[in-house]
């Protein structure tokens, strides 16, 4: 049996222990990663910009707030692979909310509010030197500055998203851990600009770590499809998370509906809302050319009621059956008469398909849309944009459409940078719905793509009659639509 004296020395060398233990709380965890979030972090020496997109439960915070502790401290490992900051950097670490950043970051980072100060996270109390409160959330700080191995001292800064971009201006930033994906499109290429000059002059760097729940953004696209060399993307499923046992993946699995197992579990972005044309732009892109005699044309217009009237032009191979979208055009609030000066020079004589809205009367004169398009020098096509069935359905296009450019059978002109801003902002709703805003030029490049069984060959354009030519055109394949 110990006495008292013993028992009092063995309580002092548990708590020396403990005070240790907290001071290497940052080295302790390094030691649990996987090989995946290694390989993460040393991602970070390479690249400025790190995307961690993955399945939930899988450690992906984890792995982001355990880099943000090295570059804290400037504690770096031994056997180190990642970006490291010889001087105290600037740290913004960002969440959906201070009640999110104060519970998934700064928790993990600094631990909780006790008797004043903060303790029981990967940076060691000791190490805080001061710390600054965020108004109106309770326990969740603003700052908090940390005392860097270099001498002198690290800055951490903690922002919600609902603070909005215009918050994010005036610091030059070093490093960077946006958590969750924001809604706000304006949120991360803010934060980017604010690393411009970090890491002095040499350029900051950071990283995002979340799960794609808001679907093919352009964000997740542009690092999926189209990253620039200083952008790299990682993926991480539950196949990966040895520490998840299968009993519990199963009862959580058993929770999702069906639509969202993928995204849960393997971090695969939802279809249902984010981008429709979920490909990335260098994969539809391609060089103009001139238009080959032998290949047929067809324009597509959308009117311009209450937003701009846009024409585009289609060329279509049909030996290969590719299409390639090789002119387009849009303005708001302009004439037909003026909409034909600037487009004539390739619209004219070529079959132009429209919607249905074309159809509306003027009151009054009694007119139709159409009419006044028709007499500035359009060639309409007789029958509204339509399917061989005499349906109209915007859903089967898209379909169609994104099929096509999946197969590497639609192109468009990169000299088409109207066309291509469309498509990066072109989206569903949390609903699913299709959100109806800039979206006219990919109407009318739609509405041409329904009507290209009537397109001609482009040595028939000052030839073609119009009269014969649908007689010639009227029986089509049911199936094939040409």
């Amino acid at each position: 049996m110990l006495s008292r004296q013993e028992k009092i020395e063995q309580i002092r060398l548990l708590e020396e222990k403990a005070r240790r233990d907290a001071q290497k709380a940052h080295l302790i965890q390094y030691d649990t990663l996987y090989d995946w979030q290694l390989k993460f972090n040393k991602a970070t020496s390479e690249h400025r910009a790190c995307m961690l997109m993955a399945a939930n439960q899988v450690g992906k915070t984890r792995t982001g707030v355990t880099i943000d502790a090295f570059h804290l401290t400037g504690d770096y490992p031994d056997d180190w692979e990642g970006h490291k900051f010889e001087k105290p950097p600037l740290i913004w670490l960002l969440g959906f909310s201070g009640e999110k950043t104060r519970d998934l970051l700064q928790t993990p980072l600094f631990g909780r509010i006790v008797n004043g100060d903060l303790e029981g996270g990967l940076v060691s109390a000791d190490r805080i030197v001061d710390k600054k409160s965020m108004t109106g959330t309770s326990g969740a700080m603003r700052e908090v500055r940390v005392r860097h191995k270099s001498g002198g001292v690290a800055t951490c800064q903690f922002w919600s998203y609902s603070q909005g971009a215009h918050a994010l201006m005036g610091d030059v930033v070093d490093w960077y851990h946006i958590d969750e994906e924001p809604r706000d499109k304006n949120i991360a290429p803010q934060v980017w600009t604010r690393t411009a000059n970090g890491d002095s002059g040499k350029g900051g760097r950071g990283i995002l770590t979340f799960t794609p729940e808001n679907g093919r953004t352009d964000l997740v696209v542009k690092f999926l499809d189209d990253p620039s060399p200083d952008q790299y993307i990682q993926q991480a499923t539950w196949d990966e998370a040895y520490h998840m046992t299968e009993e519990t993946k199963q009862s959580l699995l058993e929770q999702y509906p069906d639509w969202k197992k993928d995204m849960r579990t393997k971090g695969i972005p939802l279809l249902g809302h984010g981008l429709i044309y979920d490909i990335g732009n260098n994969d539809i892109k391609c060089d103009p050319f001139e238009l080959p005699d032998h290949w047929y044309v067809i324009n597509g217009m959308d009117f311009g009621l209450d937003h701009p009237q846009a024409h585009v032009q289609l060329w279509w191979d049909k030996d290969e059956d590719c299409i390639y979208v090789a002119r387009a055009w849009k303005k708001a609030n302009c004439l037909p008469e003026v909409a034909w000066g600037a487009v004539k020079s390739w619209a004219a004589d070529v079959p132009t398909a429209w919607p249905h809205d074309g159809l509306m009367r003027e009151k009054g004169s009694g007119r139709q849309q159409k009419d006044y398009y028709e007499e500035s020098g359009w060639d309409m096509l007789e029958i509204q944009a339509q399917w061989v069935d005499g349906g109209n359905g915007v859903e089967a296009g898209l379909v169609e459409i994104i099929r096509m450019m999946r197969l590497g059978k639609f192109k468009v002109f990169s000299t088409l940078s109207d066309w291509f801003d469309e498509k990066m902002s072109y989206h569903r709703d949390d609903n699913a719905k299709i959100v109806k805003v800039k979206d006219d030029l990919l109407d009318a490049t739609r509405y041409a793509y329904m009507m290209r069984r009537f397109a001609i060959q482009a040595h028939e354009l000052k030839s073609v009659d119009e009269y014969d030519y649908y007689e010639e055109y009227q029986e089509t394949d049911s199936v094939t639509g040409y």
